[in-house]
């Protein structure tokens, strides 16, 4: 019993370093580091509350305080609840103000009601750690979601299976408050609930549920980079590059499927007028005015890109040079119907429209749209053209 009680001892200490040398991390990413800043402070907070409650909950056998037990299982739900704003403002996801309100009124009023004796203490403890699995379950669904949505199945269950396994020990916890209580006064309360056994799982734990979150918010950091390395910083649209390598698999897939798609080449008439009439913040606003109203006229599954300057590009997927021609038209009526600005009269557009079929490769598609803008700019701007009428490549 005595050698138990002393490896129970040392494993705790471990635990309660390891949660301290955690947070420490967390914070050195968050300062130092600059790494998302909120996030890495609510992680830092949520191992410095766990090894709060870990120090709580381990009692030596001739000073049994069921009391601090209580308060220990709900500052472990109060955890989790900052690990799920952290998880929450790392996946930039809206906050259910409602559902994590009521979730801290049940706690205080359990808190309120035991303090004088109303309800027993296995009482608070068994609804303190129903909610901790109630919150760990909505941050499993909404952790694994989220990183489904941005990389696969099998990483996201990686990274998740730290919650799972939180949820799994606290159930076992939950499991002996229910069932294993009252228990006789001189009895080693926690040697059912914390065998040398169970806190190793905890050491385990611990390391699993900081390493997946430094996972997690490295992918995202991942996620951001390739954003920003295929994305236009003003516009949000895609960028030049991106855009080419998209252009080269949608031809490889006219080529192989016979898939029909068309592009359009876009620039903003007169655009060096209004820089200099109005300024570069004008013409930013101009740009981004118009990359607006571009993502407002095309379908979803188009693609749209700024491609420079004041020149955007869009691949109309499943469309012939007609029916671009058609859609090129009704850019041109939107953003001259359209204010961008008090002062300044409304942008008008110039457009080259051509087919997959006019080009034998994504280089002379460019090629193509470009001439047919030009041509557009020569006959007196504000109006679109169709590439002229080339040799089908279409086999």
């Amino acid at each position: 019993m005595d050698t138990l009680l002393s490896t129970s001892i040392e494993l705790n200490k471990v635990n309660i370093l390891l949660t301290l040398l955690f947070s420490f991390g967390w914070i050195v990413i968050a300062k130092p580091l600059q790494l998302y800043h909120n996030s890495s402070i609510r992680f830092a907070l949520a191992n410095l509350l766990f090894a709060l409650a870990l120090l709580l909950d381990f009692r030596h056998p001739d000073n049994p305080t069921l009391f601090l037990w209580v308060i220990a299982d709900i500052i472990l739900l109060i955890a989790f609840i900052i690990y799920n704003l952290a998880l929450r403002h790392l996946f930039r996801l809206t906050i259910d103000s409602n559902w994590f309100s009521s979730m801290i009124i049940l706690v205080s009023v359990a808190y309120v009601l035991f303090l004088p004796g109303w309800i027993t203490p296995e009482t608070v403890a068994v609804m303190s750690l129903i909610m901790v699995i109630v919150v760990m379950l909505a941050t499993l669904k909404m952790k694994f979601n989220a990183l489904h949505a941005a990389f696969s199945a099998s990483i996201a269950c990686i990274l998740c299976l730290a919650d799972v396994l939180i949820i799994t020990m606290v159930a076992s916890k939950l499991t002996f408050w229910a069932f294993a209580l009252p228990l006789p006064q001189n009895s080693l309360f926690f040697s059912p609930y914390n065998p040398s056994l169970m806190l190793w799982m905890q050491v385990v734990l611990i390391i699993l549920i900081n390493t997946t979150a430094v996972g997690t918010t490295i992918s995202r950091l991942i996620v951001r980079m390739k954003y920003l390395a295929e994305h236009d910083q003003l516009t949000g649209l895609l960028n030049r590059r991106a855009f080419q390598s998209q252009l080269q698999y949608q031809f490889s897939l006219f080529q192989r499927y016979q898939r029909p798609f068309s592009i359009l080449m876009l620039d903003i008439d007169y655009f060096k007028l209004i820089n200099d009439t109005f300024g570069h913040s004008a013409g930013d606003k101009a740009i981004v005015h118009t990359a607006r109203q571009l993502k407002q006229q095309v379908r979803q599954s188009d693609l749209v890109a700024r491609f420079g300057g004041e020149e955007f590009i869009v691949l109309l997927a499943d469309q012939s040079l007609t029916e671009a021609k058609l859609i090129a038209d009704k850019i041109c009526q939107s953003l001259s119907e359209t204010k961008w600005a008090d002062a300044a009269d409304p942008l008008t557009i110039s457009i080259g429209c051509v087919e997959a079929s006019q080009a034998r490769d994504p280089d002379q598609l460019l090629t193509l749209a470009d001439d047919a803008l030009y041509q557009a700019k020569a006959n007196g701007r504000d109006q679109a053209v169709m590439a002229g009428s080339k040799k089908s490549y279409l086999t």
